[in-house]
């Protein structure tokens, strides 16, 4: 049986989905940051940061939440995720700091 979104009949996109989706989002974030030349505001790494923080947070909290929904592949994910997030998180820290 295929899980929906309730009351909407839509199917609900997989743990593995949603890990690949946030790790590719934040990759990319990440990788524009380094071959970018000019100045990026302040608030825009604040915003980065935050966003790196909450999205990895929302997935290792939905992992202990609902552990029946997520695999050993989707777990992993959630891992790489967390650990990617963390990073993320840190580096573009240092970019703020360093650019006050």
């Amino acid at each position: 049986m295929i899980r929906t979104v309730a009351g909407s009949g839509l199917p609900m996109i997989p743990p593995t989905g949603m890990a690949i989706a946030a790790l590719t989002i934040m990759l990319w974030l990440i990788w524009s940051d380094t071959i970018r030349k000019g100045h990026t505001p302040a608030v825009l790494y604040a915003v980065r940061i935050a966003l790196f923080v909450i999205v990895a947070a929302i997935l290792v909290l939905n992992r202990i939440r609902y552990p029946f929904y997520f695999s050993s592949t989707a777990t992993t994910l959630v891992v790489i995720v967390a650990l990617v997030g963390a990073g993320g998180a840190v580096y573009f820290a240092r970019r703020m700091v360093r650019r006050s």
